[in-house]
Order: C-alpha cells, then sequence, then structure tokens
C-alpha cells in the first residue's frame, strides 16, 4: 500500500475548518486504497485555538477513520510577519519531524511561497515524489493587494523560491482556472523559456460533498425568522469580513434600497473590519442590514445560503485574476440561487453558464440597481437560472474532483 502525506498548514480539524477540501480528498484517496496522513498546524487563527497540547511538538488524531497531525506552532494576530512565521515554523518542524512517521510515496503541498520551502527539502530527503498545490498566488497576492510594492527586492526572492517549488514538482495542481497561464506570463514554463512543462500542470478547483449538503440542509435547518423570512428578497454575503472583501461595498448599496422593504441583507462571518462595519451601519442609519453569526458549524451552512434569494461574492479588485477557488462559490452553487460578485472573474462559471453575474462594480448606485434587477426578475427566468446553478454544482462534487486527483496519483505507479 502506498502512502500518501496532504501537507497543508491551513487543513486543521473538520469541524475547525470551512474548506473540506484535503478532508475530502483524503477519505477518496483511502477508498483508492492509499495510505494517507494529513499534516496541519495546531493553531486555528480564526478560532483562537490550538490543537496541540501546550508541552507537545505535535498531536496526532483521527477524524473518521482519517489519521491528522497538527503541528504545533506559534499563535498569531492578522495577516502580518507573525502569521508568516508561523508558516515557516510549520514547514520547518515537519521538517524535523519527518521520520517519526510512515514513509511517504507521495507529498502533496498545499504551497504558501516562500515561507513553507523546507517542505520541498523535506520530500527530497524521504525521496517521496512531490505535488506542488496552489490556492493562491504567493508572493503574487501581496502585490495584488498593495501589501508589498513590486520594487522590493524581498519580492524578487520569494519569486524565486516559488519557482523553484514548482520546478521541483511532478506535478502542479492549481485550485484556479488561469494556473498555467500565471505561469505562461511568469515566463517559467517551457513553452515561454523557463523549465516547467506545460502538461504537468493540473487544475482541480475546490469543490462540495453534495450529498452531505443537501442532507444538511434537511437536518440542521435554521429557526432564525430573517432566513426563513418567505415575503423578503433575501441577500446573503457569508464568509469573511476584512481588507480584500471589501464589503463596506454592500453597505452602501443596502443603504440605497432601504426604501425597497422587501429586501434584507445578512451578513455572516468575521474578520478585522467586522466592528468597523457594524459601526459603519449605525452611523449611517442602515437598517436594513443585519449582522450575523461570526461563525456558524459548516453542517448548518447548507441551509442559511439555500434560503437566500441572492448569495454574493464581495473581493477588491485584482482578486479572481487567474479564476477563483474560494470554497463558499460551491457552497452557493449547490444552493441553487442567483450568484453576484462585485469584480468581474476571469475563467468564470458565473459567466460561463449565466448563473447570476460577475462584472467591475464602480458604485454604490450600480450595485444597488444589479440587486433591484435581481429581485425584479421574473419568475420563469430566475427559477430557470437557479436551475442552472444547482446543475453545475455537479461538475465540482468531491466524488468528480477526486477522479482526477487520483488519476494524477496513480500516474506515478503506472509510469515510473
Amino acid at each position: 500500500m502506498k502512502t500518501i502525506w496532504i501537507v497543508n498548514y491551513y487543513a486543521a480539524s473538520p469541524a475547525t475548518t470551512g474548506n473540506h477540501r484535503h478532508f475530502e480528498f483524503a477519505k477518496h484517496l483511502i477508498a483508492a486504497n492509499y495510505r494517507i496522513r494529513v499534516f496541519s498546524a495546531g493553531f486555528i487563527q480564526t478560532k483562537g485555538i490550538d490543537l496541540v497540547p501546550n508541552n507537545q511538538k505535535y498531536f496526532n488524531t483521527i477524524y473518521e477513520g482519517i489519521p491528522y497531525t497538527h503541528i504545533k506552532v506559534k499563535h498569531y494576530v492578522g495577516n502580518g510577519i507573525k502569521r508568516m512565521l508561523s508558516i515557516t515554523e510549520f514547514a520547518l518542524r515537519l521538517f524535523f519531524l519527518k521520520k517519526l512517521f510512515e514513509h511517504p510515496d507521495i507529498i502533496i503541498h498545499n504551497i504558501h511561497a516562500p515561507f513553507d520551502y523546507p517542505v520541498v527539502w523535506c520530500a527530497s530527503r524521504l525521496k517521496a515524489k512531490y505535488i506542488a498545490e496552489a490556492w493562491d498566488l504567493w508572493p503574487h497576492d501581496f502585490v495584488t493587494f498593495g501589501l508589498i510594492k513590486d520594487s522590493n527586492p524581498l519580492l524578487k526572492v520569494a519569486y524565486l523560491f516559488e519557482k523553484r517549488m514548482y520546478e521541483k514538482a511532478s506535478y502542479i495542481i492549481f485550485s484556479f482556472e488561469g494556473g498555467l497561464d500565471y505561469l505562461h506570463e511568469r515566463k517559467w514554463t517551457t513553452a515561454t523559456g523557463g523549465s516547467i512543462r506545460p502538461d504537468k500542470v493540473h487544475y482541480i478547483n475546490n469543490g462540495i460533498n453534495l450529498k452531505e449538503f443537501y442532507e444538511n440542509i434537511i437536518k440542521y435547518p435554521s429557526s432564525d425568522s430573517d432566513v426563513n423570512a418567505k415575503d423578503k428578497f433575501k441577500v446573503i454575503y457569508m464568509g469573511s469580513l476584512r481588507l480584500v472583501n471589501d464589503v463596506k461595498q454592500v453597505l452602501d448599496a443596502a443603504s440605497l434600497l432601504q426604501n425597497e422593504s422587501r429586501l434584507i441583507f445578512l451578513i455572516y462571518g468575521n474578520g478585522t473590519d467586522k466592528a468597523f462595519l457594524q459601526n459603519y451601519c449605525i452611523e449611517n442609519h442602515i437598517e436594513n442590514v443585519v449582522f450575523k453569526n461570526d461563525w456558524i458549524p459548516s453542517c448548518e451552512v447548507p441551509y442559511v445560503v439555500s434560503q437566500a434569494s441572492l448569495n454574493i461574492m464581495n473581493y477588491k479588485r485584482g482578486f479572481g485574476e487567474y479564476g477563483v477557488s474560494s470554497g463558499k462559490m460551491f457552497q452557493y452553487f449547490a444552493a441553487g440561487k442567483p450568484i453576484l460578485c462585485n469584480i468581474k472573474i476571469n475563467y468564470s462559471d458565473i459567466e460561463r453558464h449565466n448563473l447570476g453575474l460577475d462584472t467591475n462594480i464602480e458604485s454604490p448606485e450600480q450595485y444597488a440597481s444589479i440587486i433591484l434587477s435581481f429581485a425584479n426578475m421574473d419568475s420563469v427566468s430566475y427559477k430557470s437560472m437557479c436551475g442552472r446553478v444547482k446543475d453545475i454544482a455537479k461538475e465540482f462534487d468531491y466524488n468528480v474532483l477526486s477522479k482526477k486527483l487520483i488519476k494524477i496519483v496513480d500516474s506515478f505507479f503506472n509510469n515510473f
């Protein structure tokens, strides 16, 4: 039996993470006769909890038959240097602890370049096949969102580490469709003068366990009167409340729609901007916005988003440059309700399949007008759109996505 390590700082436990990608993949890989161990950081910043006892360097546990190892790391708040140091500590500790666990044949590494490069050393020392998986483009995203200047000399070093991680990988998996185009644009592929072969690059987006999603709608209904209101057009935002999500834009649109008594905006989530946003509503007398839970268990999310009339994705301009792998997008797909995104997404399934609208919204007035157009849509068009949204979710069911991953993993033993 071949052994696979899935290494992701943020994998956490199924109960404490909103993204179950690696938990779902692990289940399917085990069913395909692979031995699995998932490695993650023990500290869950969004919950403020640590899964590793204070006097231990790591903690082994099992979730639904899947072995997990949580590694002790320093705690941090926000997105500053302490977060990056914590990621580096995670990778270094794994490197030094590597011989304590089953020897891996393959390491699938969710990368955060350059901070967890020691995982590459780990694969090399253990003579394991290395698969680099990218959910985000670090350090590129830091530049996109103004967190670091393009002229910073450290940026060149970070890009060198990122490039090296891809070069060392036998396969590269991007969770967004435009990953190969990114490599082309950086001139890292053989087609553009680099050394990375395009045929080793794959696209497997995040997804959804549809069977579980629909079961949870029935098993975990909400008693919230706003969520269950039949006479309201419910605009729901669920996710982080931080700079990159620019949720203030939603509030400004809501303020212009206060005369539309049937419209209500429900905001679920937490983040560095939440207190500011709540105060902003109070100070500007925005009364059709209701802030709900900071966090709800993943099993309760299906009911809430399925009761929406319109589900919102909201980001700062520049997000989605190479596609989107936001976990909530797939929950929105499964919910079967139209989706509105305030930015133009490249490689967009929303546009490709007419599931709502993604466009660069320039003003609160435009945002309000678009929301109102959904609220005023005739019932035949609205129901047809809901059906298309629900149908596209089938393409992102983990039963489908896992087959793509297993095909990649199997190729090591079929071709080498």
